[in-house]
């Protein structure tokens, strides 16, 4: 099992994306088999991690904090954290149907249906439709 992780040896990445002129580094532990196409993944997926933190610091509050200790630090933070999960599930879940979906509009449709008792599926896409008319 523990034969399969990444050994000691450290690798500089450097790349040049088409049509900039930025280079960018990086560092990795990857084996020494690992094909170049899933270091060019795993590079690429750097910025929509980034993305998803500002995210939720916008959406869901996980920069918003004013606590005086680190249980209410925590506290705020698996909070964000789990509304920012929530969103993306049903980002990921309605972008089945309406591709363009971004995590700013699943906030702003949970923000007219959770005031309303009862809605249903078509409502949300008559809302998401509606946004885009």
């Amino acid at each position: 099992m523990f034969d399969e992780l990444p050994g000691e040896e450290v690798w500089l990445i450097v790349r040049v994306d088409d049509g900039e002129k930025d280079i960018k580094y990086q560092f990795s532990n990857a084996l020494i088999d690992t094909t170049v196409k899933r270091l060019a993944q795993m590079s690429y997926s750097r910025y929509w991690i980034e993305r998803a933190f500002q995210d939720a610091k916008g959406i869901t509050g996980l920069a918003d904090y004013q606590v005086r200790s680190w249980m209410a630090w925590y506290h705020n933070i698996t909070m964000s954290l789990l509304a920012m999960l929530a969103i993306l599930m049903i980002r990921i879940d309605l972008g089945r149907k309406a591709e363009l979906l971004t995590v700013q509009d699943v906030r702003e449709i949970l923000e007219v249906i959770l005031h309303q008792k009862k809605i249903t599926a078509q409502d949300v896409l008559n809302l998401i439709k509606k946004k885009y008319e």
